[in-house]
């Protein structure tokens, strides 16, 4: 918080990090991604590489995926996180989208509803195909 708090003392326009959260425990990384968050709006640009996807996925307007040394995917969170390809890429996924592309698998999420990248697409999405599910030796 200190290093944030002394690069954002000199009112840049264009704030970069590269891991900030990496030593940091999930109350650390929160604190740091609500810092963050707080800079929308205030006409900082802030460019961040990051492997926590579930924070990426809250925080960002924008993400771009590197491989080899080029661009390889560009969009918004929701759209980038799930595609399939992220494996390929050694990138990973979010856990919502997981259990969702699980799901899916097993027939359980429609082939024509978003995979989520983020807690409240993949809580909106369950709770609407869990009402057309039925659990053997229970009633309907």
């Amino acid at each position: 918080m200190v290093a944030l708090g002394s690069m954002l003392v000199m009112q840049p326009s264009v704030l970069v990090l590269d891991e900030p959260t990496s030593q940091l425990d999930p109350a650390g990384s929160r604190l740091v991604f609500d810092v963050l968050e707080g800079l929308k709006g205030r006409g900082i640009t802030v460019v961040l590489m990051e492997h926590k996807l579930e924070q990426l996925a809250r925080f960002a307007d924008r993400l771009l995926v590197l491989a080899e040394g080029r661009v390889v995917l560009d969009g918004p969170p929701d759209v980038v996180l799930a595609d399939p390809r992220l494996d390929d890429w050694a990138v990973g996924t979010t856990r919502y989208t997981r259990a969702a592309r699980l799901a899916r698998e097993r027939r359980l999420w429609p082939d024509d509803r978003p995979l989520p990248a983020s807690l409240e697409p993949a809580v909106a999405g369950f709770k609407s195909v869990s009402r057309n599910v039925t659990v053997a030796g229970e009633p309907s």
